[in-house]
């Protein structure tokens, strides 16, 4: 992503939008079952963009229940992606294509939900959730809109 952040709540929810329709039409345009280099199929990588909308939900829900998020999620760090993503890409290999794409939906929905109920500073303070750092748009955007357009720039490359 080459914009500057932070992100106010509207830009983040127009940036929401856009990805997610971008992300449709190339799913479309690329069928569910095509396969990339690395053999994953896009009902794979829409199963992987799932797991991470699923966790950045997560971490605030546990923020707003007065809990301290495990980032990336209990038992995991940020040096085991690769292990925590090889993981997720084998619970949900044998799932249904439909099935993954109303979890999409569904955690599509709530993120846009959170940003609605964050306010432009929420959004910006670095350090409004100590438990991330940095600003929470960062994370919004890195585990949602960023990742759909990271996503989509794979399955132009294959």
């Amino acid at each position: 992503m080459s914009e500057p952040l932070p992100f106010t709540r509207a830009e983040t929810l127009v940036r929401l939008d856009q990805a997610r329709r971008a992300l449709l039409r190339a799913v479309e345009q690329r069928g569910w079952d095509a396969v990339d280099a690395h053999g994953w199929t896009t009902k794979d990588h829409v199963a992987h963009l799932v797991a991470w909308q699923r966790r950045l939900i997560g971490w605030f829900a546990e923020d707003a229940a007065g809990r301290t998020p495990v980032r990336p999620e209990p038992g995991f760090t940020f040096e085991e992606i690769d292990t925590l993503n090889a993981r997720d890409h084998e619970r949900a290999r044998d799932r249904p294509r439909e099935a993954i794409a109303s979890d999409f939906h569904e955690a599509h929905l709530a993120i846009a939900r959170i940003v609605e109920w964050l306010s432009d500073d929420d959004l910006a303070a670095p350090d409004r959730f100590a438990w991330l750092g940095f600003p929470a748009s960062h994370t919004i955007a890195g585990n949602s809109f960023g990742h759909y357009l990271e996503h989509i720039a794979i399955f132009e490359r294959s």
